[in-house]
């Protein structure tokens, strides 16, 4: 009798260590015919047990192994409605999993193509990556049919359990309302479920910016550096709370910008995030570093960035220096010496002064906390 069988795979190929991770797959296979469905699960090999096929010794464990069980009964439901319609094909399988029906492109790849047609900054671009991947391994919003009220309401208890903050919650509902009211509007969906959601969704903005001292930050200038890379990572920290460029602005820094007014240099551009527009006076300290470099800082990834400030904060007893401190720092050195709220926005090329206020607040706290400490002792 013809049957479609339903396994689940781990590490297919074979490839998996205890460092490197593997998917989970769903393997649908019927008359020598097989097709794969990646659940999005990935895992290194002391993280699955072979003989209950499951997720062991994961911090999620719970979590994945609740999603794979969703899979494979959604996969069941759809092997029974095929097998009472006389139907045996496991490419159609593999396509109604993936959200694919009636011709229709799934709801994954709708966002896709959408973020690829959408006129936005590549910045922009990124983080809706972020959320696509996230709706891939997450697993139920995969077709237009999975965008309704209660797997809003699910997306939203499942990133809060996650630990993710507000504000990144917040964006994740803006994206997928973003994507749902295009597909409204290309007439693949008839009604939006953020309409019907029977609560608020609140932006939970960060009311404070983590910034070091300017004790710390001359501790941090002090510092006599031998390690060459180190020592770059220092200058391009320390060029940062002079400037208040952010990471992506000081890798695109270009020195032709700048123009001289009044015997001082300016330097106008626009930012890599938002495409705004921003200016500052470049100070004598920045300058020199500058000359350091022959005009020209040095190139640094990301990552190796922040991994080299780690190094630097433990050297003056900062827990996870990293680059946005940079940025933080500028932005209260300049209001704490004086200079006008509306001129920080400008240098630092906030769209709206509330950005800017945040860096007030953290002065306002520190004010606070320093009062804190004085309680009982005058």
């Amino acid at each position: 009798m013809t049957k479609i069988h339903l396994g689940v795979i781990f590490d297919r190929m074979h490839r998996s260590t205890p460092q490197r991770s593997a998917s989970v797959e769903l393997r649908f296979s019927c008359s020598g015919k097989q097709k794969y469905f990646s659940t999005g699960i990935r895992l290194f090999s002391n993280q699955w047990s072979v003989k209950k096929g499951c997720v062991i010794k994961h911090n999620d464990a719970d979590e994945l192994n609740s999603r794979l069980a969703s899979y494979k009964k959604r996969a069941n439901d759809l092997i029974d409605k095929m097998v009472q319609a006389g139907e045996f094909d496991v490419a159609k399988l593999y396509n109604l999993m993936s959200g694919v029906d009636d011709g229709r492109i799934s709801f994954i790849d709708y966002c896709k193509k959408r973020r690829n047609g959408r006129k936005v900054s590549e910045h922009t671009k990124k983080r809706y990556d972020v959320f696509i991947r996230f709706l891939e391994s997450w697993g139920k919003i995969v077709s237009f049919s999975d965008c309704n009220v209660a797997n809003v309401r699910a997306m939203d208890e499942y990133l809060t359990k996650q630990g993710k903050v507000q504000c990144t919650i917040y964006n994740y509902h803006k994206y997928l309302k973003l994507f749902i009211n295009d597909a409204i509007v290309d007439g693949l969906l008839d009604k939006n479920p953020y309409k019907y959601l029977p609560f608020r969704i609140g932006r939970g903005e960060k009311q404070y910016v983590d910034c070091i001292t300017e004790e710390q930050f001359n501790a941090i200038k002090a510092l006599n550096l031998l390690t060459p890379h180190i020592q770059q990572a220092r200058d391009l920290f320390v060029f940062q709370c002079y400037t208040g460029l952010a990471y992506s602005d000081l890798m695109s820094f270009d020195y032709s910008n700048c123009e001289e007014i009044g015997g001082k240099w300016f330097y106008h551009a626009k930012r890599t995030k938002t495409d705004t527009d921003f200016v500052f006076q470049l100070l004598s300290p920045a300058v020199d570093l500058l000359k350091k470099y022959d005009f020209k800082l040095p190139k640094i990834s990301n990552q190796k960035y922040n991994d080299y400030l780690k190094v630097i904060g433990q050297m003056v007893g900062i827990d996870r220096l990293h680059t946005h401190m940079g940025r933080a720092t500028a932005a209260t050195l300049f209001l704490s010496k004086g200079m006008p709220i509306n001129i920080v926005a400008k240098v630092l090329g906030h769209t709206n002064i509330k950005q800017t206020q945040r860096y007030a607040r953290t002065l306002n706290k520190d004010v606070q906390s320093a009062f804190d400490n004085l309680e009982g002792k005058i």
